[in-house]
């Protein structure tokens, strides 16, 4: 082995990612080595390196697998205009975490007045920052969603009619009934109904969301909602395609 290339375990330690992540990229055709050693181990070359490079790049902003593997499989693929989503992604994020800055100053200046902080502002924070973390939402799409948040949190009607519909699903599925339920449906055509009011019903959005949740499933918690009901919601909205934790005010 030369100073140029890596065993799959000292490029996993070098990168971060595991050796079962490596394997399954060689296993799909995302990412093979250029070269094996005498007795069949793997050695990745620097051009190795710099195609994982851009995969763990891709990943990111938010692409599948099978998406990256399209894309680097594009003879037309420019490294240079990966770098600028990578740029232009960053940028964004950090946009985003100077208005959550503003924000928690904003708390931090409520309580240093000696005034009472509304129980939804620390919502609308902590959803935003699970949200800012996150690289499958576009800086555009955090922004959107922030001042969904925000005008639900004002609008205390429409807040508790979100709530009671959230109790209504739980109730329902812990009655033990099946998602195509006539009252699951209909329960689940009125939220699909307030999720388009609320312009939370966005095929992108909803996208997006998916994957965030599909990684980050303890992240639903902070809207009320557990593994359980949200695959149970899912379901039931699985004709309507409008669903996703993001929804969730």
């Amino acid at each position: 082995m030369s100073e140029r290339s890596w065993t799959i375990g000292k490029l996993a330690k070098r990168t971060g990612l595991t050796v079962r992540a490596l394997h399954h990229y060689d296993r799909i055709g995302l990412l093979s080595p250029s070269q094996y050693t005498e007795g069949g181990h793997r050695l990745y070359s620097v051009d190795d390196l710099v195609k994982l490079q851009q995969i763990v790049s891709l990943k990111q902003l938010g692409f599948r697998l099978k998406e990256i593997k399209a894309i680097l499989h594009d003879p037309g693929f420019d490294p240079a205009e990966l770098l600028r989503l990578q740029l232009s992604r960053l940028d964004g994020q950090i946009r985003t975490m100077l208005e959550l800055r503003d924000r928690l100053r904003g708390l931090y200046d409520h309580f240093r007045g000696g005034k009472a902080a509304d129980g939804e502002q620390f919502l609308t924070v902590m959803r935003m920052m699970n949200l800012a973390r996150s690289p499958h939402f576009t800086a555009g799409q955090i922004r959107e969603l922030r001042e969904r948040y925000i005008a639900a949190g004002h609008d205390g009607e429409r807040q508790a009619g979100i709530r009671r519909m959230l109790d209504g699903f739980r109730s329902l599925l812990e009655a033990g009934k099946a998602p195509d339920d006539p009252d699951v449906q209909a329960l689940a055509r009125r939220w699909k109904q307030e999720m388009e009011e609320l312009a939370l019903a966005d095929p992108g959005l909803v996208r997006s969301a998916e994957r965030h949740y599909r990684e980050n499933p303890d992240d639903g918690l902070v809207f009320g909602v557990d593994k359980d009901l949200y695959l149970f919601m899912k379901k039931a909205l699985s004709r309507f395609v409008t669903m996703s934790p993001s929804h969730l005010s």
